[in-house]
């Protein structure tokens, strides 16, 4: 066959560059390549030592660390495409199956400089995305700005990212984001900073660990491995939730929640697995890819395997921990705080339903309903449309209207008139607001919607009290040294301990409608939501006489 006359594969290596640098879109996740590089590859003994400097005027970020470096071969690998990792090839785990580092900086940035030291041999190089965009498709020409230089610097790397083309550079998404990674480096103590701020991984007070490992089936495609589910002792930040699932020692490849943590306490599991048969699918479909979305692919057999598996233990936990919390409510000490907590959320939810009247209002003036209708989940839940409405927080309507005229006739007598909830028919135009009853009878559930109140035992390094946003819950902290100290003596009797539970209350309730009011509309801007932050702790502490009698 004349060789002419044959099709091959070929590759553009600019654009395939440039396809893979567009992966990285943000400047936590261009600086995490770089710093998981800095702490993956160290010479024996060595203890990663990583200096970010994020800055923003200069449109500029440097990754300096201690790291074993490369010589002329290394860079040689280093700006090989698709080139296989050496460690790797070696049979050790680890990063590395993608080789994203040449590119990763070209995700945000118009050029990339490397300065490398290693056994006394200085190198700099340097790449322009102009050079990727301008090149052929055979290869890409590096500048080397300084080549096989005799050094007496340590072994290292120096990582300079230029002409970052990001609107602003954002520290704090770098710092959460190293944080939340560093817990797959915890064995060999890392120790990273991004300007003045060290970073670390602070795992969350834990009330207890379950392990479990697959069964023989799940074995056979997951392996012999160990999964840990820790609870919590308090709701955890999105970041902090989920299953830390790696592919061998620091090669993180996914955070999995397995979608959980919406449901009740689902928000407090966090835990880790580590899995080498993802390493080794056999598969056509890649277990995860090199987004670093930290997802994995659940086409994948062997990642679908682990997910089913990971689920199936985290739901079993929560289970667990619902029984008991309602277990826990029955004691006598949890029934006088449950009390307090029902004092407190009274004037909250009093509040909130003359926020909720006031944008009733304004929807009844618009020409049309607006999404103010909607705010807080004020459309009702459930899979049915309920028939009965009582007096509440949720819908507007109408209540009905005593017809006796003489409610008070049995306070009259000496004796306590029944909780009898008033009822009322919903309307769009009416002027009382109604919640759904929630069905017949003296076991009928409390109406939905609304704040409420709580007491736990999260721990002593824990915040004071915590805003539970998938139920809507503001919970005190009874291990916090000050509200400790209060609840010591008298325990709910003592009038410092509730003064001191309102005013946390209060202040968590304020920042919580801010919250609240936030995901309604993501583009508020930051003066109004103070503004309505300030207003409303104004406003309910002004509101609270009642509960100092």
């Amino acid at each position: 066959m004349n060789e002419s006359a044959q099709l091959k594969v070929t590759s553009h290596v600019g654009r395939d560059l440039l396809q893979s640098a567009a992966l990285f879109k943000t400047e936590a996740a261009v600086i995490w390549e770089y710093v998981s590089n800095s702490l993956q590859y160290v010479d024996s003994g060595v203890s990663p030592h990583v200096q970010v400097e994020v800055k923003p005027r200069l449109k500029r970020i440097e990754i300096d660390d201690n790291g074993r470096g490369m010589d002329e071969e290394g860079l040689k690998h280093y700006f090989q495409m698709h080139g296989e990792n050496l460690e790797r090839k070696a049979g050790q785990g680890g990063r590395g199956m993608f080789g994203t580092g040449k590119s990763a900086a070209f995700g945000i940035a118009a050029k990339l400089y490397l300065e490398t030291r290693r056994n006394g041999i200085l190198n700099v190089v340097s790449l322009s995305r102009e050079a990727v965009e301008n090149s052929g498709g055979d290869d890409i020409p590096i500048e080397w700005l300084t080549k096989n230089q005799t050094t007496d610097k340590p072994n290292g790397t120096k990582v300079v990212i230029e002409g970052i083309h990001l609107p602003k550079l954002r520290i704090s998404p770098i710092i959460e984001n190293i944080e939340r990674h560093l817990q797959t480096f915890r064995a060999i103590s890392p120790m990273v900073a991004v300007n003045d701020h060290p970073c670390e991984y602070r795992e969350p007070a834990v009330a207890f660990i379950r392990q479990f490992k697959p069964n023989s089936q799940q074995m056979e495609r997951i392996g012999d491995c160990t999964l840990t589910v820790k609870v919590s002792r308090s709701p955890l930040e999105e970041s902090e939730q989920g299953v830390a699932i790696t592919a061998g020692m620091t090669n993180l490849v996914a955070l999995e929640t397995c979608g959980i943590d919406r449901k009740e306490f689902g928000n407090y599991l966090f835990g880790e697995i580590d899995v080498p048969a993802l390493e080794k699918s056999d598969s056509p479909i890649a277990p995860y890819d090199s987004s670093r979305s930290l997802e994995l692919n659940p086409l994948n057999p062997t990642a679908q395997v682990l997910l089913t598996f990971i689920g199936a233990k985290l739901e079993e936990v929560r289970r667990e921990q619902v029984a008991e919390y309602k277990e826990a409510r029955k004691s006598e000490e949890a029934r006088r705080l449950a009390s307090e907590a029902d004092r407190i959320a009274e004037v909250l939810n009093e509040d909130f339903r003359r926020v909720k009247e006031r944008l009733q209002e304004i929807r009844s003036a618009a020409a049309k309903p607006g999404s103010a209708t909607s705010l807080f989940g004020a459309d009702n839940e459930g899979d049915s449309e309920p028939t009965d409405w009582i007096a509440g927080l949720e819908e507007p309507g109408d209540l009905e209207k005593s017809e006796s005229g003489d409610d008070g006739a049995d306070e009259k007598q000496g004796s306590e008139p029944p909780e009898i909830p008033r009822r009322g028919d919903r309307s769009p135009d009416g002027t009382d607001l109604l919640d759904p009853s929630g069905g017949e009878g003296p076991k009928r559930k409390k109406p939905k919607g609304g704040f409420s109140v709580e007491y736990d035992n999260m721990g002593q390094d824990e915040y004071r009290s915590v805003y539970d946003p998938t139920k809507m819950a503001i919970i005190i902290n009874l291990d916090h040294a000050t509200i400790a100290s209060a609840f010591a003596g008298k325990g709910t009797e003592d009038p410092a301990f509730r003064r001191l539970s309102y005013e946390i209350a209060f202040s968590e309730y304020s920042m919580a409608l801010g919250y609240e009011m936030a995901q309604q509309d993501p583009a508020i801007p930051a003066d109004d939501l103070l503004y309505e932050v300030r207003s409303t702790l104004n406003r309910i502490a002004g509101a609270s006489a009642s509960l100092y009698r």
